[in-house]
Order: C-alpha cells, then sequence, then structure tokens
C-alpha cells in the first residue's frame, strides 16, 4: 500500500474538487430523500393561554411567575388528564398508549401560553386526539383553579379559626363564638381545614387562586406532513458525500 501523501491529496482535492461536490450533492439529495420516503407524519396544535389576576395576587416576582406558570404545564401533562384523554380517544374507536403518549405528544411553553402539539401519520386523528387533549386539559385546569380557591377560603378560615382560639385563651372574657364554652368546636373547625387543604402555604394558595387559563386555540387540521428532521439529514446526506468524496482521492489512483 502506498504511504499517503499530504500534498498529493491536496493537488488531487484541486484537481477533482467539481467531483467531491457532486458526491456531496448527491449524498445530500439521497438524505432529502429518506426522509420523504418515510411515511408521512401529521401535526396539529392547540393551545391554552394562562392569566394571572394582579390585582388580587399582589406582585410576584419572577420566579413565582414562572412556577405558576409551571404548575398549569404540569396539570396538562398530568396522570388524571392523559388517562381521561386515552378514555376518550377508547370511546371514538382511537387507540392511544403509553408509548403514543410519550413520542406523539408533546407541550411546549410560550410565554403566557402553553401549546399542545399531537402527531400522527393520518391527519384527522392528529386533529381528534389534539383536540381531545386540549377539552380534557381545560377541564382539568378548571377544576384546579376551583380546588384553589376552595384551598384559599380553607386556609383562610383556618387562620381567622387558630386567631380566635388564641384571643379565647390569652384574653377573657372574649367574645361569644370564642369562648370556653365552644373550643371543642374550634378545634375540630381546625383539624377539618387543616385536613382539607392542599396547600400549607396561604401566599401560594392566594397565588394559585388567582390563576386561570382559557382554551385560545382549537385543534386545526393539518393540510401537509411535517418533514421531521429534513435538515438534519440533508446535512448528514452531504457530509457522508464529503467523506466518500475525499476517500476516493485519497485511495483511488492517479490518471
Amino acid at each position: 500500500m502506498e504511504d499517503v501523501i499530504p500534498s498529493e491529496i491536496l493537488k488531487r482535492v484541486i484537481r477533482w474538487w467539481w467531483l467531491v461536490v457532486l458526491i456531496m450533492i448527491a449524498g445530500g439529495v439521497a438524505g432529502m430523500l429518506v426522509v420523504k420516503l418515510q411515511k408521512p407524519i401529521y401535526e396539529s396544535q392547540a393551545s391554552i393561554t394562562t392569566s394571572i389576576d394582579f390585582a388580587y395576587a399582589g406582585r410576584i416576582n419572577e420566579s413565582q411567575e414562572d412556577a405558576v406558570i409551571s404548575v398549569v404545564g404540569d396539570k396538562i401533562s398530568s396522570t388524571l388528564v392523559m388517562k381521561e384523554v386515552k378514555d376518550k380517544a377508547e370511546a371514538l374507536g382511537i387507540s392511544v398508549t403509553d408509548e403514543m403518549l410519550k413520542d406523539r405528544f408533546t407541550k411546549a411553553r410560550q410565554g403566557y401560553r402553553w401549546e399542545l402539539t399531537v402527531r400522527d401519520n393520518d391527519p384527522q386523528t392528529a386533529q381528534k386526539l389534539t383536540q381531545i387533549w386540549v377539552e380534557a386539559a381545560d377541564e382539568g385546569l378548571n377544576t384546579f383553579q376551583a380546588k384553589s380557591q376552595e384551598t384559599l377560603a380553607l386556609l383562610s378560615a383556618q387562620l381567622a379559626l387558630q386567631n380566635c382560639f388564641s384571643q379565647t385563651v390569652i384574653v377573657e372574657p372574649a367574645s361569644g363564638y370564642c369562648s370556653n364554652e365552644n373550643l371543642a368546636s374550634i378545634r375540630f373547625a381546625l383539624t377539618e381545614t387543616s385536613s382539607s387543604a392542599e396547600t400549607s402555604d396561604l401566599q401560594d394558595a392566594i397565588l394559585l387562586s388567582n390563576l386561570s387559563t382559557e382554551k385560545t386555540e382549537d385543534a386545526y387540521l393539518p393540510a401537509s406532513p411535517v418533514l421531521l428532521k429534513m435538515n438534519l439529514s440533508t446535512l448528514a446526506g452531504s457530509l457522508c458525500g464529503l467523506l466518500v468524496g475525499l476517500g476516493l482521492l485519497m485511495f483511488g489512483k492517479n490518471k
């Protein structure tokens, strides 16, 4: 085997540059064809927008704001919501597996908006699944908001009862409601509110109770398939073509 001389390789590249370019183009075209020959994938999308009533929630920092919006995202892809998606899809004759939920159902945050995306080989199925998901998420978020408001009411009642109980013990005589005769009722109410409240932080409860969400975009019917990883595949094909071209010049015989 002859030794590879860099200067000779450079001469060959300069001489046969057009051949290397042609092989690179052929490789890029081959990469594009690989993507286009695959089974078409259609993508449908819907969106849910989050808003915070700052008039009641008060001034919050960016970290708290991001945390609240992240809570919305967690609820959108929660186990209960995704189970409802599977059940409703099955009722329509569409089988949705856990693997499909992981690979084809995605959500992305755009500021205050969450975009829900579903991909499928059939455009109508993609639209139906996306609509099912956004409706299930919207319903779940409405339930969550109602529970947050209930939690705030319970925590507020708990705080009021604690103050009342404190006044009863320290200051006598107290009001009729906070009299010693009602201590048992006060203790029972404190126990009930403590066990019912899902959020132990009053500030979080206030913030979440003033959170609202709205389904701002329904799922649309995709008109054409998406070409996933087209640029990456084309680039990979071109690089392979470059390597093949350089290999031919390195190990080929001079003519």
